[in-house]
């Protein structure tokens, strides 16, 4: 192990580590805490850190309190300017970084654009030369021609060899795996050691759903959003795959209405008619099996990425992950509209349950891949009645969490999770007591949380009010 402290983990005993080492690893609570960089944290052209010294200011402050590491996102866009030449200096900065101050890092590999979502403080879009094809091409999830979601290639392209590469035309799942490849060569002498994570995007903010609703297109809260399926190739495969000539009527067509303006989830007897029977079924199960078989053959790439390297980490050492989103608006509602148009399917039928789908899914990738596939959930900090005041939005996160907390058991696959909404962590007691609820109120087997990772560091922690908050929630997790 020599004296690499981001390779310990809890309950590694210390070989040549003093006191203050030793002081710093039993303040760590049961539960690894890690901390996500701005999304700014390379500079634009992806080879430096973007504020060296004062994020190194930040990571000793945070190591001396526990925290576990960071998570960073590595953005598709300034890491592949050009096709097939990859740039990842930023990213061999920031490794080196956290090494010297004995800290993690869970790697994401973010092949959406940032920008116009919630929390998205900066523009970071796709590489130019797969933004020229998609827009061509029509590889974009959409809905109509009026929302169209520049965050993230449709589903449907994943096998459309029309990407360009060093060698020829490329898909996208072989750009994915070509990044993937490349991210690992490049710094081959931290995978394992300092990077402990490789989270693979899947989606826009790089979760595995559709962008159903885009705050860039006016979208808000509780809006249940929109059905982005209408893009050429989504078509074609739905008509390949169960031979519906097009979407089911009574879709939402306004992405802020709630559940009941739209006829395909309205409560009462037209639930039955339009959701769970006819085109509707049909449809919702479809568009939930493909986002699953995405999830799939993503994972595959990235398994295929790490068979590429000359050595491979212990299971122990790296683990896969996939984000999920927690839309917990309108889950009280029959037809949980919201996770529905987003791509999670939960109702078309009484054991509809895409989150067990998910779920399942992790655990064969996890099989094939000989290493851990963690399934990351938000919203951890919110509770059933956190509904801003506004009884319509028939929020239930914690509900939710307990449901893929379920899928997670029965399916054997580790559970991480994030909250959802940045808070003052020096008065941020009630979020904490709630994240603490959800990370300890489990007993230490399957279901316990295997990480946490919080949003967002920024200047504040350094204060000692911030510190002093982190700190006692970290000792008790």
């Amino acid at each position: 192990m020599g004296g690499c402290l981001a390779c310990f983990r809890p309950g590694t005993v210390l070989e040549d580590g003093g006191p203050q080492e030793a002081a710093q690893e039993a303040a760590r609570g049961r539960v690894p805490v890690f901390i996500m960089l701005p999304l700014d944290w390379m500079t634009d052209d992806g080879m430096a850190l973007r504020s060296p010294e004062k994020l190194s200011i930040q990571l000793k402050a945070v190591r001396e309190i526990g925290v576990r590491g960071v998570m960073a996102d590595v953005w598709w866009g300034p890491c592949e300017e050009e096709a097939g030449k990859y740039r990842f200096g930023a990213a061999l900065a920031l490794c080196a970084l956290l090494k010297e101050h004995g800290l993690q890092l869970q790697a994401t590999m973010s092949f959406h654009q940032c920008g116009g979502n919630v929390g998205d403080a900066c523009t970071v879009p796709l590489p130019a030369w797969v933004l020229a094809t998609a827009r061509e091409k029509d590889l974009f999830y959409r809905y109509s021609s009026s929302h169209v979601s520049e965050d993230y290639l449709s589903l449907a392209a994943d096998d459309l060899r029309v990407l360009a590469g060093p060698e020829g035309l490329r898909t996208p799942l072989e750009c994915y795996r070509d990044f993937m490849a490349a991210f690992l060569t490049a710094c081959k002498e931290f995978i394992g050691c300092t990077v402990c994570e490789l989270q693979v995007g899947m989606g826009p903010c790089g979760e595995l759903r559709y962008p159903s609703y885009m705050m860039a297109k006016g979208w808000q809260y509780p809006g249940v959003g929109l059905v982005t399926a209408d893009d050429e190739h989504m078509r074609k495969k739905l008509k390949a795959d169960v031979g519906l000539d097009a979407l089911p009527t009574g879709l939402p067509s306004d992405q802020n209405a709630l559940p009941d303006a739209s006829p395909i989830f309205k409560a009462g007897p037209a639930v039955e008619e339009a959701f769970r029977q006819g085109d509707g079924k049909l449809f919702f199960e479809w568009y939930t099996k493909v986002l699953v078989d995405h999830g799939r053959a993503v994972l595959a790439a990235a398994t295929d990425a790490m068979a590429k390297q000359d050595t491979q980490p212990a299971l122990e050492d790296l683990s896969f992950s996939v984000k999920v989103s927690g839309l917990h608006w309108h889950v009280m509602h029959p037809s949980r509209a919201t996770e529905a148009c987003a791509g999670y399917n939960n109702c078309t039928h009484d054991k509809a349950d895409a989150y067990s789908d998910i779920a399942a899914m992790f655990a064969a990738a996890a099989r094939n891949a000989g290493r851990p596939v963690n399934f990351c959930f938000t919203c951890l900090e919110m509770t059933n009645t956190d509904n801003n005041g506004n009884p319509q939005t028939l929020s239930a996160p914690e509900d939710l969490i307990a449901q893929v907390r379920r899928a997670c058991i029965i399916h054997d696959v580790p559970l991480a999770g994030e909250n959802a909404l940045e808070f003052n962590l020096a008065d941020g007691e009630w979020q904490f007591n709630q994240m603490n609820k959800q990370l300890r109120g489990w007993s230490p087997g399957r279901d316990r949380m295997h990480a946490l990772t919080l949003l967002r560091l920024n200047d504040s922690y350094t204060r000692s009010d911030v510190l002093a908050g982190l700190q006692k929630f970290i000792a008790q997790t």
